[in-house]
């Protein structure tokens, strides 16, 4: 199976990949309607079309399509160097590397705050450096996949689709924030999810976390793991439940 992994992202569900059903034979693309770091398109061979609500996170998947792995290295050695200039004070800002916004925001969800893959901070910690190597090994399959920058319910059915739906989760904050704008978590209604799923006859692959029976309960959910993540409040981690359920199969 196919493991790659183009970025840091918080709630990725590349880890969890293996857990999920494949493509159905006759599937001609994926469709992400939340895309975010396009987890199961990348463990699949198809071409994919991916919707995202967030504008910098689409700036960075377009930045991604026609960057170079000489790019991605020049860029890396930026960040590398700006961690050791003697003028810092604390750590070093990522404005200061005057980036474009794709750029800006690779840097950002891969190093920077004290949990990474999230766009909630802005310095640089020490400890973390860009997944070059990763992304480079990614790029090849960037030009099978079309970014739209829009909301899930864009989409349109078309035979041969499989949808992969993954929406932010009610009550948790995963920091997919956009510059001058609020979270989408704090802005995400649970009935469009429903109303993108009741959309289609085709296969949908429909992940969720704590709530899923309670705000889907029209669909069979699955158990397919009991995950920690860290409490930010409070310290310490918390158990998640991630629940799988399969519509149109």
């Amino acid at each position: 199976m196919n493991r790659l992994k183009l970025f840091r992202y918080s709630g990725n569900k590349h880890r969890y990949i293996k857990y999920y059903r494949r493509p159905p034979e006759g599937t001609k693309r994926i469709v992400e309607p939340y895309l975010g770091s396009g987890a199961y398109w990348f463990s699949t061979d198809l071409p994919c079309l991916g919707y995202e609500a967030n504008g910098d996170v689409v700036a960075m998947w377009k930045w991604l399509k026609t960057t170079t792995p000489k790019e991605l290295n020049d860029l890396s050695e930026a960040v590398e160097s700006i961690k050791v200039d003697p003028s810092n004070v604390g750590k070093p800002d990522v404005r200061r590397l005057g980036l474009s916004l794709g750029q800006e925001t690779y840097v950002r969800i891969n190093v920077t705050g004290v949990i990474v893959g999230q766009l909630t901070a802005w310095k640089i910690y020490p400890q973390y450096s860009l997944p070059v190597e990763n992304t480079v090994r990614c790029l090849p399959r960037l030009k099978d996949i079309d970014v739209v920058h829009g909301s899930a319910n864009e989409y349109v059915h078309s035979d041969g689709d499989l949808l992969f739906v993954d929406p932010p989760y009610l009550g948790t904050t995963a920091g997919y924030e956009e510059k001058g704008k609020k979270s989408h978590e704090s802005t995400y209604d649970f009935k469009e999810t429903k109303s993108l799923i009741s959309s289609t006859s085709n296969p949908v692959v429909f992940t969720y976390g704590d709530g899923a029976e309670r705000l889907f309960p029209e669909y069979v959910w699955n158990k397919v793991c009991v995950r920690k993540v860290p409490n930010l409040r409070r310290g310490g981690t918390v158990d998640r439940v991630e629940s799988v359920a399969y519509v149109n199969w």
